[in-house]
């Protein structure tokens, strides 16, 4: 499977859509935008702050073996 985005900004975009659409093997998800706050995206990926990844970094650094 392979996922192209296209912006439906232009008219060239939407009839590329409508031809994409007529394809027998081809499937049209639409993705309607919703507003999310940057907590809820930072949720979905699992990010995390910029101090707890420094402290996870640090950490990893201290563990590291000494070959000098």
């Amino acid at each position: 499977m392979t996922t192209i985005i296209i912006e439906e900004s232009n008219p060239q975009a939407k009839k590329f859509i409508e031809f994409a659409r007529t394809l027998p093997f081809a499937t049209i998800v639409e993705e309607k935008r919703k507003k999310k706050s940057f907590r809820q995206v930072c949720d979905e990926c699992r990010s995390v702050t910029a101090d707890t990844f420094f402290d996870e970094l640090n950490a990893r650094i201290e563990q590291w073996p000494d070959h000098a």
